[in-house]
């Protein structure tokens, strides 16, 4: 695998869109109602939304995919946190299947924590759903912890998912400069 990280282009929202459709679908099919999962993927992987989403904008640092072969194998979406000024949020991180377990969701991470950094953050959040297993473990081998609950955030509608998301942080050391560096 030749692993590269960049800036998602409006050329890659139908790859997104379709990476993170099918990962969803893994992971979270066992934990929610069908009709739960399948408005989850129509409100926030359609290749629309997506392709809105691709630009940078106030407090949101666009995606960044990752590509093996220019074929997009993983991505990451995170931008300034809702719950804590002092932090960034880790919204999205999908890796293809295929693509598990060959260091692209420990990359993507990586890149995301080293742009909360530069952008002041002391933390780096992610929301995880109870239950998804492989997530935690994966988040807790890349050094977060957990920190608490919060309700779920659900705009397609709450009936046949969980109600609250586990929330797992990861500490950094903010820099000027988008250089952040790493504690722990």
């Amino acid at each position: 695998m030749t692993l590269a990280l960049r800036r998602a282009r409006a050329d890659d929202a139908e790859a997104i869109a379709d990476l993170c459709s099918r990962a969803a679908r893994l992971a979270y099919a066992p934990l929610v109602t069908p009709d739960y999962l399948a408005r989850v993927i129509a409100h926030f992987y359609g290749a629309d939304r997506v392709r809105r989403e691709i630009p940078v904008s106030p407090g949101w640092f666009g995606f960044v995919v990752a590509t093996d072969a220019a074929a997009v194998v993983g991505v990451a979406g995170t931008g300034r946190s809702a719950q804590r000024h002092e932090a960034c949020e880790l919204f999205a991180l999908y890796v293809a299947p295929a693509a598990q377990r060959r260091g692209v969701g420990r990359a993507l991470v990586a890149h995301a924590a080293e742009e909360a950094s530069g952008s002041g953050a002391w933390h780096l959040d992610v929301a995880v759903m109870p239950g998804n297993l492989p997530a935690l473990r994966f988040y807790e081998a890349c050094g977060f912890t957990f920190a608490g609950e919060r309700a779920i955030y659900a705009p397609h509608g709450q009936e046949g998912g969980p109600a609250s998301a586990l929330v797992y942080t990861k500490a950094l050391v903010p820099s000027s400069g988008g250089q952040g560096r790493l504690s722990g």
